[in-house]
């Protein structure tokens, strides 16, 4: 891709099982906004049936160009802004205050404890896959966080260890650079290295987020199955199914 950041395709990642995750079926990546006419083609290529867009409105309508509709594939919304109180209430703030707010990890793992939990854009997302609705294509603003969490629960869906699904996770650490980069453009220019040095811990990458909403998992669920049953209603015969049509 020349101008989406972080894109991959989920194709022969190992599950616990020996098998592989078969190929061209599930994508991630940051925004779509600053895509080229090559990078179009290619997503049209693909023959995707849904995009999956976890960003919330004010990331939207801040970043309004978008090739849905060249790529001729439906868009499916669900902003995530709700699942953290604090960062919701923030995004609902003046431009200004936003500018000045420094954000901390602890920020970042807040919104991983909530993100496992009534996500709808989660449940059209392993709905997608349970149905067949295949390719699709994930994605928020760095591809990174929400499409990450959103990628993680899939191949756990799918049955790969936490150590494969850590490692896709941790592929997205060789781009935090180049996504802070992306953003330095669109901020006021007598302001961005101070914007920067406040907004650092969201271009984090980092093993103990994943690992906050994993454990958030397990301390409400106890068990990952009984996660899958209650937020997704995926019985065994369900998961079972699902890892046939889509691994190899």
């Amino acid at each position: 891709m020349e101008k989406v950041l972080n894109f991959r395709d989920l194709r022969g990642i190992e599950l616990a099982n020996g098998k592989k995750v078969k190929s061209g079926l599930f994508f991630r990546s940051g925004m779509l906004n600053d895509a080229t006419q090559a990078d179009i083609d290619y997503l049209k290529s693909l023959n995707l049936k849904i995009i999956f867009d976890y960003r919330d409105e004010f990331e939207a309508e801040f970043l309004k160009s978008a090739p849905y509709e060249k790529i001729g594939v439906e868009r499916a919304h669900f902003p995530s802004d709700l699942k953290n109180d604090k960062l919701f209430k923030l995004k609902q703030a003046s431009n200004l205050k936003r500018m000045l707010h420094k954000f901390t990890l602890d920020d970042i793992k807040s919104t991983y404890r909530s993100l496992p939990f009534d996500n709808e854009g989660y449940k059209a997302m392993i709905k997608a896959a349970e149905e067949g609705r295949v390719p699709f294509l994930q994605h928020c603003s760095a591809g990174k966080d929400r499409a990450g969490l959103g990628s993680a629960l899939l191949l756990a869906v799918l049955g790969a260890s936490y150590k494969e699904i850590l490692a896709d996770y941790m592929v997205s650490f060789q781009y935090k650079d180049a996504l802070a980069d992306r953003l330095v453009p669109l901020l006021p220019k007598l302001m961005r290295n101070f914007i920067i040095k406040r907004y650092q811990p969201l271009f984090i990458v980092d093993k103990s987020l994943l690992d906050t909403a994993f454990n958030a998992i397990i301390e409400k669920y106890a068990t990952f199955d009984e996660y899958l049953l209650a937020e997704y209603n995926l019985d065994k015969d369900k998961i079972t199914k699902i890892r046939e049509m889509y691994t190899e």
